[in-house]
């Protein structure tokens, strides 16, 4: 029988959890604003920098400290699915193509991949809510979801589309897409805590 992941809520984000993200959001627009993101040489590695620097610290925090680790592991994993549902919102990169804001070469692979991601999002909180979300749906909507970021930054980095990096459609890279990026992390984290008791039962039940 395959095994499935329990549908036990965990805690929410606490205030400072949201201060980090305002920070962080306030910290990003200042930046794109500032033309950072824009830059040539070294500048362009600022996206990417934005884009895999948050995830750093989380994996270098993760390990570093049991507290946090604690905290990662014991958030709400409905809640950390759901928020991959907002993913639909890479539709707006198949408006910026019609406007031509941006190539069809990024904006369709992006945009497509993103509104898939969002769906299947839906499916996966939907098994989850009623108990029947397999290990192996679950991962194979995790594999999606990365493999869309990265097909993105594959045609997107040679493309260099200028529209990318200004406002509103640089948030996503530099924002949304290292914080989707966590919460694939968090919720695989999660998935993987399993007791020799819960192995024996082939349930996976969350902290």
């Amino acid at each position: 029988m395959e095994t499935e992941l329990a549908k036990t809520r965990g805690t929410l984000p606490g205030p400072i959890t949201y201060v980090v993200l305002a920070v962080w959001v306030g910290v990003v627009v200042t930046a794109i604003f500032d033309g950072v993101f824009g830059g040539e040489g070294l500048g362009r590695l600022a996206l990417p920098a934005a884009v895999f620097v948050p995830v750093a610290a989380v994996v270098v925090a993760y390990l570093a400290s049991a507290r946090f680790r604690s905290y990662l592991l014991d958030l709400d994993r409905m809640l950390v699915l759901a928020v991959q549902m907002w993913r639909v919102i890479g539709i707006a990169f198949l408006f910026a193509l019609a406007f031509g804001q941006l190539p069809a070469g990024f904006a369709v692979p992006a945009g497509v991949g993103d509104i898939a991601t969002g769906l299947a999002a839906v499916g996966v909180v939907m098994a989850l809510s009623r108990g029947r979300l397999t290990r192996r749906r679950f991962y194979a909507f995790t594999a999606l979801g990365v493999t869309d970021f990265l097909v993105a930054f594959a045609v997107g980095l040679p493309l260099a589309p200028p529209g990318l990096v200004t406002w509103p459609l640089a948030l996503y890279p530099a924002f949304m897409v290292p914080l989707f990026l966590i919460l694939h992390l968090i919720s695989v984290l999660q998935s993987m805590q399993i007791t020799p008791s819960q192995k024996r039962s082939n349930h996976v039940v969350s902290r």
